[in-house]
């Protein structure tokens, strides 16, 4: 494959870190393997510009989520991001599809998944694993848009300033609201925020 400039590995776990980054001496012609343990010392060394590849974990002291990807990419807009993280849950895989990311790599998967995502990032090919592309499939019957609205009656909003949030009638969204509760099998808004935030389908930190 063609050599990659120097990787950085993103990951607050010492040993999952170096354990990263002795994988990647075996199996990749880099020129040099750095870590970072937080979003802040991966920004510095992606501001640098001596990297090409950053692999990421997306849960780290100082940030969480895409926010990590956004600040790599504000430092480096050039650097190819893989990420590299543990979590499932359906609401992030939909996150994530959205991300500015070159590849995604589920912790759970065969380590060789991660370099199958190295050698396409580097040849200029996106990567997704098997496993995220078929969660990534998962919706339980509810559209993008009931989701939207779903994570938006987690937040308190009423139907009112739902529809003023998303430009839709309010008809629309309590259309939404019945169309959650059949899906979700719920009794209420209430048992269907639960049963969401359960089923990993909306982030429970909204709350």
């Amino acid at each position: 494959m063609t050599t990659p400039k120097n990787i950085l590995v993103v990951d607050d776990h010492p040993i999952v870190r170096s354990s990263i980054a002795a994988f990647l001496a075996n199996t990749c012609n880099s020129e040099s393997i750095a870590e970072a343990a937080n979003c802040k010392e991966a920004v510095a060394h992606a501001a640098s510009g001596n990297y090409g590849i950053a692999i990421v974990d997306l849960e780290l002291p100082d940030a969480k989520g895409t926010d990590i990807l956004h600040r790599l990419h504000q430092a480096c807009p050039s650097l190819r991001l893989i990420i590299y993280t543990m979590h499932e849950e359906p609401w992030l895989i939909r996150e994530l599809l959205n991300a500015k990311a070159s590849a995604i790599v589920l912790q759970g998967e065969d380590t060789m998944e991660l370099q199958t995502a190295v050698e396409s990032v580097t040849a200029g090919m996106p990567y997704f694993s098997q496993r995220f592309l078929t969660l990534a499939d998962v919706s339980y019957g509810l559209s993008d848009r009931a989701t939207e609205v779903l994570s938006l009656i987690a937040m308190g909003l009423s139907s009112r300033e739902i529809a003023q949030r998303i430009f839709v009638s309010e008809n629309t969204v309590e259309y939404h609201r019945k169309l959650i509760l059949r899906c979700l099998d719920a009794k209420n808004n209430a048992h269907a925020v639960s049963i969401a935030i359960a089923r990993g389908l909306i982030d429970g930190n909204i709350l």
